[in-house]
């Protein structure tokens, strides 16, 4: 078996003949050549030009690939490259050892496609396999999950070693195929953080039925235990949505679905309810998690609080949040009645009467309040004269503006600001 390069730091290991280390170099790019190729024929040339035979046979090989990505490694654990490549060594001599025991023959390598600096293992029986495919894959991803409980994890369980083997190959152009469908495999330990061998049968069996319909119904169901308030019923619609129908589920597109419904969701309620500080762009965006149960953690977390808020201030129709909400991002405009209508689509009158109803104030008077309230922030953190501090909240008469704020506050713009809390 052609053994893979060193890459870790031991001195002792790294004393190699300027032959082996191009050897070594050879080796390692000319199988990652393999990955980016299609045509039989252009593989064919990397390898020859690489001076690479390959030690598993093309009549039917399997392709593996584990190890952990650079995202957990050096993003979560802060492991540099070097660290991380003594560790991954110890895991790829084990690996080559236990292959050759198990009677296979394979080219143990790292992929280096796109800093992903995982491990790959090709493999072909060697006429008397000591166990079955599957079982060596789960051997080999017992064997890196050991070593990163010991150096890397220490008894963090959020992360774990997943590990992805392919169908059975067959030819040169199956070595990409072959490496592409684990990549694909491997990337849904997004929904399958547990420290298992992932296949495409697997991953059918497992897979549930859930489709755009059932998750939007879901979704649905989310927002109105979020808008009554209960924090142990909203609790559980969010599992079951996204810790169970989305989770087992396996489809991308079915995760950014959810996510853009709750983006919408939470920005009309966030604004509407006065919760700041969230980045909604950021905590809607898959890519900013390396697992659903951390993307599940971060969403529930703004749920929960909002939650609180309809606990502490009492819930709210969507009709009025879509109203305070319109009306939050327009106040300092000359907003009417029936642009708030327009907005939440429904009829002046109707919207009048829900709003005055469900918030014991008109309207009107909770748009001069917002507009006060923008008024007393400008009056304690700027030096803007009154007259211009009116116009930018909306009230193009300064007059008018003085009447409204003391008949709000009890007192006048400059005595306001001539509070001490408010002196700059």
């Amino acid at each position: 078996m052609n053994r893979a390069p060193y890459f870790g730091g031991d001195p002792d290991k790294a004393k190699v003949t300027n032959i082996q280390a191009n050897t070594g170099y050879f080796y390692t790019m000319g199988l990652n050549e393999c990955l980016t190729s299609h045509p039989e024929k252009i593989m064919k040339r990397h390898l020859k030009m690489w001076q690479l035979e390959l030690s598993f046979s093309l009549k039917q090989f399997w392709f593996c690939l584990t190890g952990l990505k650079k995202l957990v490694y050096y993003g979560v654990y802060g492991y540099e490259a070097e660290d991380y490549l003594n560790i991954y060594d110890r895991y790829r001599l084990q690996v080559e050892n236990l292959v050759e025991q198990q009677g296979y023959q394979a080219n143990v390598f790292m992929v280096m496609e796109e800093d992903i600096k995982q491990m790959a293992v090709i493999f072909s029986s060697g006429g008397s396999p000591g166990c079955p495919p599957l079982e060596l894959a789960e051997t080999i991803n017992t064997i890196g999950q050991a070593i990163y409980d010991q150096e890397i994890f220490r008894g963090d369980a959020r992360y774990c070693n997943v590990t992805a083997l392919s169908r059975e190959l067959h030819g040169y152009t199956d070595i990409r195929e072959g490496y592409l469908e684990t990549r694909k495999l491997n990337d849904l330990g997004y929904f399958h953080m547990k420290p298992e061998v992932l296949t495409s049968e697997k991953i059918t069996r497992l897979r549930n039925k859930a489709d755009y319909r059932i998750v939007m119904g879901e979704c649905r169901q989310l927002k109105q235990t979020l808008d009554k308030g209960s924090t142990s019923l909203c609790r559980k619609q969010f599992d079951s949505l996204f810790l169970n129908t989305v989770r087992k589920a396996y489809q991308w597109t079915l995760l950014q679905d959810a996510l853009s419904y709750c983006k919408h969701m939470l920005e009309l309620r966030c604004t509407a309810r006065g919760l700041t500080g969230v980045n909604l762009e950021q905590l809607c965006d898959m890519t900013s998690y390396l697992s659903i149960d951390q993307c599940a953690r971060a969403l529930w977390n703004v749920l929960e609080r909002l939650c609180a808020i309809a606990q502490n201030h009492g819930s709210y129709q969507e009709l009025t949040l879509y109203a305070i909400y319109y009306i939050k991002l327009h106040f300092a405009e000359d907003i009417a009645l029936s642009d708030v209508a327009a907005y939440a689509n429904v009829n002046p009158n109707y919207l009048s009467g829900s709003f005055q109803k469900e918030m014991g104030i008109s309207l009107r008077e909770f748009i001069t309040g917002e507009r006060v309230d923008a008024a007393k922030s400008l009056l304690s953190e700027t030096d803007l004269k009154v007259a211009d501090i009116a116009k930018k909240v909306g009230i193009h008469d300064v007059q008018y503006f003085r009447h409204v704020f003391k008949k709000t506050t009890g007192m006048t713009p400059k005595e306001y600001r001539a509070l001490p809390k408010n002196r700059i």
